[in-house]
């Protein structure tokens, strides 16, 4: 498994995270989707095999927002709290 992170620009309120979230559980290969509205980020667990970060990014523009990778170690508030994870 390999673990993405991914800033979000254009997420701002939690139908938007919510939006986000789908779009990358649709991926092919990705296992676990955390968005933080809080953060404007996501992290993203996958299968490299079967999804690349481009593919993510890819799924982040067609939802209608802009991505970028991030060298951030996680991100803070993603524990599950958010409820926009799904484990």
């Amino acid at each position: 498994m390999q673990t993405a992170r991914l800033n979000i620009i254009g997420m701002d309120h939690e139908g938007c995270a919510d939006r986000l979230t789908v779009a990358l559980e649709a991926v092919t290969g990705v296992a676990t989707v955390c968005v933080s509205l809080a953060r404007h980020g996501a992290t993203v667990q996958f299968d490299e095999r079967l999804a690349t970060q481009e593919r993510l990014l890819a799924a982040v523009n067609d939802a209608g927002f802009m991505g970028e990778s991030s060298d951030e170690e996680q991100l803070p508030s993603c524990s599950g709290a958010c409820g926009h994870c799904r484990y």
